[in-house]
């Protein structure tokens, strides 16, 4: 339901938990143990204390919501972690990618990412500047 929300979330940095086959109680449960606020589209649990019940179906609005809720800067910890796995990017060397990312990448990059986790490649490429661009739209 807010899988892409956990995306945009992820790639302003923040630390999101994020299974879509979990719900409801077990949700509200496994969010209390990990000390997290549950932010659910799901009206049986928009009255739960510790849930965030978001109105708006757009990712854009819900992303807005909450940033605003939460005093979330975007940009000061975007692109930190990987947004499929939500752990935290480590800097590789270029030498370290040389064979994992396509040649004209290699060619035309200098500083790389990667995830521990997944073993994703992160490069500051066009990806970056339109995902700040986004966030910038957003806090308007």
């Amino acid at each position: 339901m807010l899988a892409r929300l956990a995306r945009w979330l992820r790639l302003c940095g923040v630390d999101v938990s994020f299974d879509p086959n979990v719900g409801g109680a077990e949700l509200l449960r496994a969010a209390r143990a990990e000390r997290r606020v549950v932010l659910t589209r799901d009206k049986r649990l928009r009255t739960a204390p510790d849930a965030l019940y978001l109105r708006s179906e757009r990712v854009r609005d819900q992303l807005r919501e909450v940033l605003h809720r939460f005093a979330i800067d975007p940009h000061r910890n975007a692109l930190t972690r990987c947004s499929r796995c939500n752990a935290p990017l480590r800097e590789v060397s270029r030498e370290a990618v040389a064979y994992r990312v396509p040649p004209f990448v290699y060619a035309s990059q200098t500083r790389f990412s990667q995830c521990d986790s997944c073993g994703r490649i992160y490069w500051r490429a066009t990806h970056p500047e339109r995902i700040m661009a986004e966030l910038a739209r957003m806090e308007t």
